[in-house]
């Protein structure tokens, strides 16, 4: 059974046994080929059916996203404004995430430096409010730049963010 990490068995003598058994705990849940799954912080498959009760955790999206999900959340927890925002992460081609918030905006993120990335973001966030803009994704993948790309709402308005 994936829902367990352990399992001990006792004999007891003379006519006991005693039976410990530790279980994964629910971590996120994961979504490949349409199929959603509640995973464990190791990536382990834990039950394919997701009741409500798991909507509340964060999704991961992409093979081999429910393997190096923990590691984008821990760096992704350091910005609570980012954090908030999140409803997915996508794990592109195996190698690089995009986050997909809770306002549609996709965000997308390097390969390395990830976490100077969304120091970035956030820093954009917090001086010109960018993660409530009328902006369709904002891509962070080269070190000397940010590329912001309008709603078509927005580029037809002639709204513009500044650059930094």
């Amino acid at each position: 059974d994936p829902r367990i990490t352990d399992a001990t068995l006792l004999k007891l003598y003379p006519d006991r046994i005693q039976i410990s058994i530790v279980e994964r705990q629910p971590y996120a849940l994961w979504q490949m080929n349409r199929q959603v799954s509640v995973i464990a912080e190791d990536g382990a498959v834990l039950t394919p059916y997701v009741s409500k009760e798991y909507l509340t955790l964060p999704m991961f999206v992409g093979r081999g996203a429910e393997k190096r999900g923990k590691e984008l959340m821990a760096l992704i927890d350091r910005f609570p404004e980012i954090r908030g925002n999140l409803r997915a992460s996508i794990l592109v081609a195996e190698r690089r995430w995009n986050l997909r918030l809770k306002n549609g905006l996709d965000v997308k993120l390097p390969e390395e430096n990830i976490e100077q990335a969304l120091a970035v973001l956030s820093s954009l966030d917090r001086e010109k409010k960018i993660l409530s803009r009328d902006v369709v994704s904002i891509d962070l993948r080269q070190a000397d730049r940010v590329t912001v790309q309008l709603s078509e709402g927005a580029a037809a308005a002639g709204c513009g963010v500044t650059e930094r």
